[in-house]
């Protein structure tokens, strides 16, 4: 695949790739995933690229 320049927007601030100055995943590239096989709407998917940073975690 051909490296475009892309940005990915996100505004999750629990993810540890997320850059919550500028609301930007900080990963060259996500996996998008769906909860089961049948996903039909867009709720039906994730960021499977997700991971919680450490220091959001409530102690």
């Amino acid at each position: 695949m051909e490296d475009n320049n892309q940005k990915i927007n996100c505004d999750v601030t629990s993810c540890k790739y997320n850059d919550s100055d500028e609301e930007l995943c900080t990963l060259d590239e996500i996996k998008v995933s769906n909860e089961d096989e049948t996903s039909e709407e867009k709720e039906d998917t994730i960021c499977a690229s997700y991971e919680l940073d450490a220091d959001e975690r409530e102690e």
